[in-house]
């Protein structure tokens, strides 16, 4: 999370400097300026958690995904078996 907030930083602080270079007559107030930033960082922070959120549900229904928790799902139901049968002949006994 520290690059996101990092690159985040930067890219604020390049399009304050780039909105500064073309100052218009009417220049905009401190919280006015602010509050752009504010905006801005807002809308990158949205984005960066929706491209998140999209990549660990493409993740979570992937091919490899299932494959491995089918896997995981068969190997537990064999241990499982394996300990019914073990503890089973130990009762006949």
């Amino acid at each position: 999370m520290r690059p996101a907030v990092s690159i985040s930083l930067i890219l604020m602080a390049l399009t304050v400097l780039a909105d500064s270079a073309q100052a218009q007559p009417t220049e905009a107030t401190l919280s006015e300026k602010f509050e752009k930033f504010q905006n801005r960082l807002q809308a990158f922070a949205d984005s960066i958690a929706d491209r998140t959120k999209a990549a660990f549900q493409e993740l979570d229904h992937s091919e490899l995904s299932e494959k491995t928790r089918n896997w995981f799902s068969e190997q537990f139901q064999k241990i499982k078996e394996k300990f019914n049968e073990k503890f089973s002949r130990d009762r006949s006994d």
